[in-house]
């Protein structure tokens, strides 16, 4: 019988040697079949000579010669090429086999690729889309009892034109945070924005009056909140809520705004709209009230969504419909996503760039199939060893001891009074000296490459933690 010391370590071994969760497991049921060409008609058979005349005999090549090769009919098709592919049908390993790229196996090491669905990469000679949204040193802090939490410290991204941004990191990380700052709709006078700026279009939206910003919210950036039950009214029918929505922001009849209503309970699956129109919000389900924010975020057109963790609380099947639901729309109307959430196989679904954020600062950030194929910072990579993995854990024997979920030790750092250097230091496993008394800056990964960046000293060059030497 072995002691608690040898059972943490066969623990600590096991969770160590897990690999990398996957992100996409249902693509193999929704792939659109790869197009192939049409069978050719066979080639016709000489038919009798009439009377009237003889045809010609076909030539016959002369004894030991080959026959010349066949040229293919004009009417063939050549197999489809990679471009010809539907978008995305590369990541989706329809050209390999059966089973997604994303859930490919080798059986050799047992490792999993983490390939997330994204859009295709921008050749270099296509122009990058145009930036929607920019958030640059944003600096939030809340004062409470006389102390001062620093809440977000020099957070920066973009949102581009027609993608979907994913904020991602443990509860209290700061995305909700960041997603209430972009609205403008902290609440005062706890919570001030100290520094930096927010553009949406180039338009400042710090510098905007009240009333300015009141055509924004919901106009211009639309949001789906955490908690849907919260965020409808109870004593309201969905259709009144949603008019109401519409009449903020468009000149309209109660009437026509009540049709309007309809037609978008419609346009996000909503069953019998007519009818469940006048339903009140305790009267529905999960899922039908978060479709019924969804269509009251849509209701104005906005061109950007922010949808804060929209998955919540809801099962598994209601998830996947509510995410192929935000997908679709997005495509229909072209509009940006920026998707706050803690679950990195929703962000697989949906995102195709990623931000990762620890205790109010961005640890990493870059395209959603760099960051979730080859994550640099430790708390990016512990993020991913603690998602269960689909089938790593049988059913246990009786007298056999299970194989533990990997967790990430610890908690998040209290941020009134934020340790000096990384903040990620008291729970890293590559924790060294530099950690500790200086903060990181981010760097690209690799060193001098693009868009993806991490904030860890490991990337400054190799063997530092070695050489500095692991405290």
């Amino acid at each position: 019988m072995s002691n608690g010391q040898d059972d943490e370590d066969d623990d600590l071994g096991a969770r160590n040697s897990l690999p990398l969760p996957l992100i996409r497991h249902d693509l193999g049921e929704r792939r659109p079949a790869v197009p192939s060409a049409p069978s050719l008609p066979s080639a016709p058979t000489t038919p009798d000579a009439p009377s009237g005349g003889a045809l010609p005999a076909p030539t016959t090549p002369p004894a030991g010669t080959l026959p010349a090769p066949t040229t293919p009919n004009a009417g063939a098709l050549p197999a489809p090429s990679a471009s010809a592919l539907p978008r995305g049908a590369l990541a989706r390993g329809l050209l390999d086999d059966d089973e997604p790229a994303v859930t490919q196996r080798s059986t050799a090491s047992g490792r999993r690729s983490v390939l997330p669905r994204t859009a295709p990469p921008v050749s270099p000679e296509e122009a990058p889309p145009p930036t929607l949204l920019r958030v640059s040193d944003l600096r939030v802090s809340f004062a409470a009892d006389g102390r001062v939490t620093r809440a977000l410290d020099r957070v920066s991204f973009t949102v581009p034109r027609g993608r979907t941004v994913a904020l991602v990191g443990e509860s209290g990380c700061g995305k909700t945070v960041t997603a209430l700052s972009i609205l403008r709709l902290l609440p005062a006078p706890y919570a001030t924005i100290d520094g930096g700026s927010i553009e949406l279009d180039g338009q400042d939206l710090l510098a905007l009056s009240e009333r300015e910003m009141r055509a924004v919210r919901g106009g211009k950036i639309g949001m789906i909140f955490q908690e849907p039950m919260t965020s409808l009214n109870p004593v309201y029918t969905v259709s009144a809520q949603i008019a109401e929505a519409i009449r903020l922001h468009r000149p309209m009849s109660r009437g026509d705004a009540r049709l309007y209503a309809v037609n978008l309970l419609r346009k996000v699956g909503f069953p019998e709209p007519e009818v469940r129109a006048n339903s009140y919000p305790h009267e529905l389900s999960g899922g039908m009230r978060q479709r019924v924010m969804i269509a009251m975020a849509l209701a104005p057109e906005p061109s950007l969504l922010i949808a804060d963790e929209p998955t919540t609380a809801l099962d598994t099947t209601t998830q996947a419909q509510i995410l192929d639901l935000l997908e679709r729309l997005k495509a229909e109307t072209s509009m940006s996503l920026l998707l706050i959430a803690h679950d990195l196989a929703v962000v697989g679904e949906l995102a195709d760039e990623i931000v990762v954020l620890y205790a109010g600062v961005v640890v990493e950030q870059g395209p959603a199939r760099d960051v979730l194929a080859a994550p640099s910072h430790p708390y990016t990579r512990a993020l991913l060893r603690s998602i269960p993995a689909r089938g790593l854990r049988p059913h246990r024997v009786r007298g056999e001891r299970s194989l533990r979920l990997p967790t990430i030790p610890g908690a998040l750092p209290d941020l009134r009074d934020p340790p000096r250097g990384c903040r990620f230091q008291d729970r890293c496993d590559a924790v060294f000296d530099r950690c500790r008394a200086e903060a990181p800056d981010l760097y690209a990964v690799p060193p001098g490459a693009g868009h993806h960046a991490a904030r860890c000293f490991l990337l400054t060059g190799p063997g530092r933690a070695g050489n500095e030497g692991a405290s």
